[in-house]
């Protein structure tokens, strides 16, 4: 992998879950919907100043 690039798509794990329940009230709160299904699916990371995560997450609203 290079410096600052994304590394390959991987199956999500309980930690990654755990950041992913981290921003689902910032989530709920701009979209103004509660959502009742928040499931981390996969994940990329990229090492920078630090380290960004992108999460695919399947999510489930209610109306």
């Amino acid at each position: 992998m290079l410096a600052g690039g994304l590394t390959e798509p991987r199956p999500a794990t309980p930690e990654i879950q755990e950041i992913a329940n981290k921003v689902k009230p910032q989530l709920e709160e701009k979209t103004k919907k509660t959502y009742e299904k928040f499931e981390a699916i996969i994940y990329r990371s990229q090492v920078v100043a630090g380290t960004n995560y992108y999460i695919k997450v399947s999510v489930q609203h209610l109306w």
